[in-house]
């Protein structure tokens, strides 16, 4: 065989090679992978993981080691992957301010931070990420330096404000702020969205904004609104030390249709907070009766009635659960709901309605891939 045919063989196996694996991380310190960077003109990738990082693991076993996620970010990025609790990666996370993970940084060979993003996310989403990294007109830096520069786009406002609203960056409400100032109609449900992200805590520059579209956000999110902006008001500079019935009463006549669910959620968070067990109980009993369950989605009473199954004994209580647990699933029926149905009317010695329910649950849960184990054991039992 002729050393050329040998070379173009070696080459073509060697592409195999590359692109059928998943993202080839650089081995060398920062230095090194910086100046990789500047010589190839391509943007470092930085993988800002701890060890401890549940969705970090996920993104390394599952999304990392993807052929298609490797054949893009290797032909487009110099990779690297550090961990920023030890060695250089404590440096890194204090110069690009990195306190949730994973974070997944776009840095150019001279350091700056092109773009970014949070969280787990699959293979799919994770390439897109990569080819807004690649777009200037997507990319963080470029969003960030034209608003500064008075570009008043809207839909550079609104690309700027996903970035913003992704990694909980604090910027977010002045940027928000412009953006509103360019929509003649805050009530669609893009607009709507941002109000609930960056005008919902009452030390915001827009809370007078979303408070004077509370009618057209209660009607689209209802108890996911009520309950963010009773969150917001409880953890806010604005009750230093929460004032339980001052609250309550400062709410209720901020937004006095919805005076109930409010100071519900008021009650829930503080006694929560304060470890209050008993008070905790007693609101979630007073509250959730037949007539308000209606005001909660189907997950929050799901997690309202699986907390009941592991907290109360008493039957009458066990009893009221089993409301919860059945409108949680006529809103919407899955796994999770029908298996806490399930173990209520166990609780409660309703073992027809239990095995019934059971069953229900452990067909959804395979149809969708969820692990049934659990559910499966109440069958035995």
């Amino acid at each position: 065989m002729s050393k050329k045919i040998l070379f173009i063989l070696l080459t073509v196996m060697g592409s195999f090679t590359m692109f059928g694996q998943g993202i080839v991380f650089e081995t060398g310190n920062w230095e090194s992978i910086l100046k990789k960077a500047k010589k190839e003109k391509k943007l470092i990738y930085l993988d800002a993981y701890t060890s401890w990082c549940g969705p970090c693991k996920m993104m390394k076993k599952s999304i990392f080691p993807d052929a298609q996620v490797g054949k893009y970010f290797n032909e487009n990025f110099v990779n690297a992957q550090i961990d920023m609790e030890k060695g250089e990666g404590t440096g890194l996370a204090k110069t690009y301010k990195v306190n949730a993970y994973p974070t997944h940084l776009f840095i150019d060979g001279s350091g700056k931070l092109i773009h970014l993003s949070l969280g787990y996310m699959d293979a799919v989403e994770f390439v897109s990420l990569g080819k807004q990294a690649n777009d200037p007109k997507q990319q963080y830096a470029t969003l960030q330096t034209k608003f500064e520069a008075g570009d008043r786009d809207a839909t550079l406002l609104s690309n700027y404000l996903n970035l913003l609203y992704q990694t909980g960056d604090p910027k977010g409400d002045a940027v928000a702020q412009e953006y509103f100032k360019t929509q003649k109609d805050l009530t669609t449900d893009e607009n709507i969205k941002w109000l609930n992200a960056f005008a919902i805590n009452p030390n915001s520059v827009n809370h007078s904004t979303l408070l004077e579209n509370k009618e057209a956000i209660t009607a689209k999110l209802h108890s996911e609104f009520l309950g963010n902006l009773a969150y917001n008001y409880f953890k806010s500079d604005y009750n230093k030390k929460l004032d339980l019935p001052a609250a309550q009463q400062h709410l209720s006549a901020v937004y006095p249709e919805e005076r109930g669910i409010l100071s519900f959620y008021l009650a829930t968070f503080y006694h929560k907070k304060n470890k209050e067990t008993e008070q905790y109980n007693q609101a979630l009993t007073e509250y959730l009766t037949p007539e308000n369950v209606d005001k909660f989605d189907s997950q929050e009473l799901n997690s309202f009635a699986w907390y009941a199954y592991e907290s109360f004994d008493d039957p009458a209580k066990i009893k009221q659960a089993i409301v919860w647990a059945q409108a949680s699933v006529n809103k919407l029926s899955q796994y999770a709901n029908n298996d806490t149905l399930a173990w209520l009317y166990f609780k409660a010695g309703d073992k027809e309605n239990a095995r019934i329910t059971a069953e229900k649950a452990i067909a959804l849960g395979k149809a969708t891939g969820n692990d049934t184990s659990s559910t499966e054991e109440l069958l035995t039992k």
